[in-house]
């Protein structure tokens, strides 16, 4: 993309910069008059329309503090053909993925993170979409120490027909964090239970620094067959001392969608029940 003709074709916006590219989306960070720091995501139209239109919607049906507005959407003709943009509230910080790249998150900050989502995917579940891609990369650190969650490209809205064929053996996601019948692509049994195990395997890495689906897997396949087959490792922290966000843990990440907690909402209040415990056990403000 040539900088200065995206430029041109939105005049409102300015200091447009490349930010990002992922598959085929490109994003830029900008400066809007009326929205403030904003970014434009453009997508070729033959790509993935419905996709993207996917993801509009659920930002336009989310209203959460966690999860970043949309502020308008659009098409575009450009040298590459019609392309669909979308302007988004952007988010200051760090990805999760790069925070964890100076060492596993302390007790606070793993409360904070999980308690957080759980309040994005809950908003999400109300409106019955499923997120399908909670991975560090799709979590943002803002400078307060607050967690977003991002891109909604590959949710899945319950009420409204699938994207993905039925006939494909795997389904949309990220190998090593999407749940097994996600990756399996058995649709009647994906709801918000696949957000949690994917938020149970992003709580274990944030809090010990290691995926263990990932460690000494050989190949994708290997770590699929892990995902399936294999519970992750008791988790094992000095400041959870009764095992109580071990459990928690254990139960989001099980095989079996019918043994993980029946909504975001239940999983929730479980959290929710163990950070007061632990408010009410250290000095005011630590938690």
């Amino acid at each position: 993309m040539d900088v200065p003709w995206i430029a041109a074709q939105f005049p409102d916006l300015s200091g447009l910069a490349p930010l990002a590219r992922g598959g085929q989306k490109i994003v830029f960070a900008a400066e809007h008059p009326v929205d403030g720091e904003v970014v434009l995501k453009l997508l070729p139209r033959e790509t993935g329309e419905r996709r993207l239109e996917r993801e509009v919607l659920a930002g336009e049906l989310i209203d959460c503090p966690r999860v970043p507005r949309i502020f308008a959407t659009d098409t575009l003709n450009t040298p590459l053909g019609l392309c669909i943009w979308l302007r988004e509230e952007r988010v200051q910080g760090a990805t999760l993925r790069q925070v964890l790249q100076s060492g596993p998150l302390g007790e606070a900050a793993i409360l904070r993170l999980g308690s957080q989502l759980l309040e994005a995917l809950a908003a999400a579940e109300q409106k019955r979409i499923v997120h399908r891609d909670i991975k560090p990369e799709n979590v943002m650190v803002d400078p307060n120490g607050d967690y977003w969650l991002l891109d909604f490209g590959l949710s899945r809205h319950l009420d409204l027909e699938s994207l993905t064929a039925t006939q494909h053996a795997f389904g949309v996601g990220t190998c090593g964090y999407s749940a097994p019948e996600q990756m399996k692509n058995r649709k009647r049994a994906i709801d918000s239970r696949a957000d949690l195990f994917a938020l149970g395997v992003l709580l274990y890495e944030a809090a010990t620094g290691a995926n263990p689906f990932f460690d000494g897997a050989r190949d994708q396949l290997d770590v699929l067959r892990r995902v399936e087959k294999t519970p992750l490792p008791r988790l094992r922290l000095p400041y959870d001392p009764e095992g109580e966000l071990a459990d928690l843990v254990a139960t989001l990440t099980h095989k079996y969608p019918s043994q993980r907690p029946a909504s975001v909402a239940e999983a929730s209040a479980w959290l929710g029940e163990i950070v007061e415990a632990r408010r009410a056990l250290e000095p005011k403000g630590v938690i």
